[in-house]
């Protein structure tokens, strides 16, 4: 009898749960003023976004309300698409999801709750996304 694999098998996600999902965003990734308020991103001396003993942090340039709006159809296009992977504990909305833009610029979102469907997201180069998926 072969081992289980480590995540669960899902059933699909229904229109309804994919059509209630959207993007919230996330202050850590701005640093301009948004629809959700201030930007937090960190900035170190030389005014870079950083986190002190972490990664750099990717700055997600969508601000507007229509770019929300868009991102959010963003979102429901990744889930509707199966460009998402499920990790152990999520429920029902995967906790990461990728999406092309029309300019070809990859996003990365990642799911801050996973019971209603929000998600946080940030653009990624061709480097970020071979290590993210790779």
């Amino acid at each position: 009898m072969p081992k289980p694999g480590q995540v669960q098998t899902r059933d699909e996600l229904t229109e309804h749960e994919i059509c209630s999902a959207s993007y919230v965003g996330s202050g850590e990734h701005k640093v301009t003023r948004w629809w959700g308020g201030l930007p937090q991103a960190w900035l170190d001396a030389g005014g870079v976004a950083s986190r002190p003993g972490r990664q750099q942090t990717t700055i997600c340039r969508l601000a507007s309300e229509a770019e929300r709006k868009q991102a959010t159809e963003w979102v429901r296009d990744a889930l509707a698409n199966g460009y998402f992977r499920y990790g152990d504990g999520d429920k029902t909305f995967p906790k990461d999801i990728w999406y092309r833009d029309a300019t070809g610029q990859f996003w990365i979102g990642r799911c801050i709750n996973s019971v209603s469907g929000e998600y946080k997201g940030w653009p990624v180069d061709e480097v970020e996304k071979r290590e993210i998926f790779d």
